[in-house]
Order: C-alpha cells, then structure tokens, then sequence
C-alpha cells in the first residue's frame, strides 16, 4: 500500500510539473486528491485579494464538473475562522472531518443548504491548504465523501493526510510556478507595448499598424485553427506557436525606432525642403530686382523673370506632391537645376542643390534611392533589437520570422532576398498581413486608404506575380469575409483601447 502510495504522488507531482495549461493544472490538482482518496466531489479554491475564490468544483454523483468563468457563480469564501476551508487557509493546517452535520465547530450551514436544493448528503469532509515554497497561500483544496470499494460513504483514512500534505506543497509550487511564468509572458507583453507606444510617440500610424497586423495575424491564426478542427485545413497552430506569431505580429516593426522622421514621415518628394526652396527663390527674385535697379537688366527682363519664378514656385509645388511624374516634368526639374545666378563678383548661387534635384526627379513615390534603402534597415534593426531581448527559449523563431516580413517568394524582397521555401510559412502571413494592413489603414498620411475589395485585388496581383503565398491569401480572404463584427481594429489614437 505505502509503495503504490509513493508512486501515485511521483506520478502526480510529474503531471503537475508538465502542465503548462493554467485551467487544466487546477483541473488536475482536484482529480489527483479525488483520485488518492476515491472521493466523491471535491472543490479547489485560489487565495486572492484576501478570499478564497471559487476555481474547480467537481461532484461525481451530481455530475457537476464547473471550472474557470462557470465557477463564478459561487460567491468568494471570506477569510472567517468559521468557515473550515478558510480556518485551513490561515492556519495551514489539514483538517478531517467524520460528520459535517455532527461537526459543531465549523459554519456548515453552506453545504446543508447545497444538501437540500440538490438531495445530496455531505458527509466526510478533508480539507487542505496549499502552501508554497515561500510559505504564502496559494489556496484551499476541500474534498467531500471519500467511498470505500463498495461505494459506501466513509471518513477519510488518517493514510491519505500525509499524502495530501504532500500534494498541497507540490500543486502550490506548480501554481506558483505557472503564475511566474504568466507574469514573465505579461512582462515581454508589456515591453512590446512600451516599444509600440514609443513608436507611437514618433509615428503615430506605425503604432496602429503593429497592432492592426497582430489583430489580422490572429484573426487568420484562428481560422487556420478552427478549419483545421473541421478536418479542412492541413495548417494548425500550438497554443506556443501562436503565441509567437502574434508577438512576432506586435514586434515585426520595432526597427521603425531608429529611422528618421522625416523620412519616415515624408509625404511629399521634398519633405521639408519645399520650403527652403521658396525662400532661395524669393532671395534670387530679389537679387535680380536689385540687379535692374542698378541698371544689370532691363525692364522687361526682370518682368520676365520675376514672373518666371512665380510660375516655378507653382510647378515645383505641384511635381512635389503628384504621385508619378512625366517625362516633361522631369525634363522641367532638370532645367531648372541647371539655373544659375551670377552676382556681379562672379558667385554663382544654384536654382536647386543637387539633393533637391534628386528628390523632385523620384520618378514614382516620395523616397530617393537613399531614402529607401534607410527605410529597408528597419527590418536589420528588428532582428538587432530582438536578439538583444534574447527571445530564444520562449520564441526561437521570432527574430526569423519577424525579420521575414519583406521577404517576397520571387526573391524581390529585403534584406535577404530569400526565394520560396526560404521563407518561413509564419513569415509568409505577415508579410500579406503586412502590405494588406498598410493598403487598407486610414492614417497614413502619405495616401488615401483602399477599400478591403481592392486591397485584395492588389494582393492577388501580388500573389499572380509569385510574389506572395496564394493559398495563404485564400485563406485571409476566407477569414476576412468571416470576421463580421468581432475584429475591432485601432484607427483613432485612444491609448485606454488595449487588445
């Protein structure tokens, strides 16, 4: 008997330590004291805020098996001598009870009330705290009517006190242990949002669009999810893959910290250059004025040119916001680079400087090749930053899949032009997720929003050209038509909103 004892608690204390479910681990603390004692029912309680809370109830006669949200309905237990499970609590000590109803030391009036609505009788009670390795409360483990082999209600053998004593202690520290490990998820949780929230204080849309991503990467995680349960989807994600994806989703975009602002926030070709050039051509304008006055030129030249500059504030205002240029306005800017005023010691002061001419000249978009290839680095700044935060163990794939984001499967993306399988299917989500969220957000204030149709539509272009993962992209478009109402996204700056 003692030996099959000491293996029931070895076996015990090595199913307590592998469960990494927080619902399941309370669930098991209660089968294994019912399952050591064959008793009949048996209710967990968790100390919290100076009461013991309702956490598992199970009866095996009655068939009642609550947990989580259903044991709300129980009211907290508060922390009176009279109440046995909480005298056990602040005592830490096992208490055996023969006879609730012939037990006049403790406030039964509870299970009696329970024993009338339900026509059960509580009879022999054991109650246990359990106590952890820094000797704090945990909770409170109450077990009803132990059964002998014929099913009979009994007392609880004095045999098994030990033995729940012992249980007490290892489900305490595996509680303790589950909650540090929430506590230290928590924490990375909270340093993510401090990061977003840092990037919000410098680019507003970049925050929502981080967080935008995570809510489109879960919406589309739980779908793969669900369709796979229907037996429909060959895709499935643990509970600690998905985790990583999203934090992967809230991370993807913490190298925008390092960019300049006013490349990352230009939104016309100029930026705030524009400026710059209206004063030096109000200097010239009055440069040449003075040049008539003194008699340098004629009337009607310095008409010609004043009105020359006139116009070119005008022409250089529009080819700084249009979103392509022509051959004729490019031919424009290169002309009036090579403008030149010569004062009368022989300085020569230049229309354009040559990084004006550069930007006015970008073809397509507002970013100079430069400008660009800064914005590309904020993906080598990511993998920077997350190495830094030393991720490994909880998330061994965040830094390749965050760092995957731009990758396209043709091998046009940065900044390793990876092809194919290279790379990862957890990357291949964010990066649809990521252009998709960019096409349709509604604070860029570079461009107008698109609509979801034609934001799909862009995306299907993208995944025609072999640029993106077709099936990958059904399956969004999939999830999006599902979404209906449940998928609240960040479009207006509200720090109380949290996800």
């Amino acid at each position: 008997m003692e030996q099959m004892q000491t293996d029931k608690i070895l076996e015990i204390g090595i199913l307590l330590a592998v469960e990494r479910n927080y619902d399941e681990l309370l669930s098991k603390i209660v089968d294994c004291a019912m399952d050591l004692t064959k008793s009949d029912g048996g209710t967990l309680y968790l100390f919290e805020e100076e009461q013991l809370r309702f956490c598992i109830t199970k009866n095996i006669s009655l068939g009642v098996n609550r947990k989580g949200k259903d044991g709300e309905q129980y009211p907290p237990v508060p922390m009176e001598e009279k109440n046995v499970c909480a005298f056990a609590g602040i005592h830490r000590q096992l208490l055996n009870i023969q006879d609730a109803y012939a037990c006049g030391e403790f406030d039964f009036s509870g299970p009696r009330e329970y024993d009338k609505l339900t026509g059960y009788h509580t009879k022999s009670i054991l109650v246990f705290p359990m106590v952890n390795h820094e000797g704090k409360l945990v909770g409170v483990v109450q077990l009803i009517n132990a059964q002998n082999e014929k099913g009979e209600v009994v007392p609880f053998r004095k045999e098994y006190e030990k033995i729940l004593e012992s249980l007490g202690s290892q489900a305490a520290v595996a509680v303790s242990n589950m909650r540090y490990v929430q506590e230290i998820e928590q924490l990375m949780i909270s340093i993510t949002q401090v990061f977003t929230d840092a990037i919000d204080t410098r680019i507003p849309y970049n925050y929502y669009h981080s967080r935008n991503v995570y809510l489109y990467v879960k919406l589309l995680v739980d779908y793969i999810n669900r369709r796979h349960g229907e037996g429909t989807c060959p895709y499935f994600f643990s509970a600690v893959e998905r985790e990583e994806i999203l934090m992967a989703a809230l991370m993807h975009d913490i190298g925008k910290l390092v960019i300049p602002n006013e490349i990352i926030d230009k939104t016309t070709r100029l930026g705030g250059k524009f400026p710059l050039i209206l004063e030096r051509f109000d200097h010239l304008t009055a440069l040449y004025h003075i040049d008539y006055l003194e008699g340098r030129l004629n009337k009607d030249k310095w008409i010609e040119i004043k009105n020359w500059f006139v116009d070119a504030k005008v022409r250089i205002e529009e080819i700084n916001r249009k979103p392509g240029l022509s051959e004729e306005d490019l031919a424009y800017i290169n002309h009036l680079a090579s403008g030149k005023y010569t004062d009368s010691n022989g300085k020569k002061i230049s229309y354009l400087t040559l990084e004006e001419t550069e930007c006015l000249t970008v073809k397509k978009g507002n970013l100079t090749k430069a400008e660009r290839e800064v914005i590309c680095s904020h993906v080598e700044y990511t993998e920077k930053y997350l190495r830094k935060m030393n991720f490994r163990q909880r998330y061994p794939h965040i830094i390749e899949w965050a760092g995957a984001h731009h990758e396209y499967l043709d091998g046009t993306g940065y900044p390793r032009g990876l092809k194919g399988n290279e790379i990862p299917f957890e990357a291949r989500i964010l990066v649809i997720i990521d252009v998709y969220e960019a096409l349709t957000s509604s604070d860029r204030p570079y461009k107008k929003s698109m609509e979801e149709k034609k934001a799909l539509s862009v995306l299907a272009d993208m995944a025609d050209q072999g640029k993106i993962d077709k099936e990958l992209l059904e399956l969004f478009r999939k999830a999006l038509a599902e979404k209906g109402n449940d998928l609240r996204l960040f479009s207006t700056r509200n720090p109380d909103e949290e996800m």
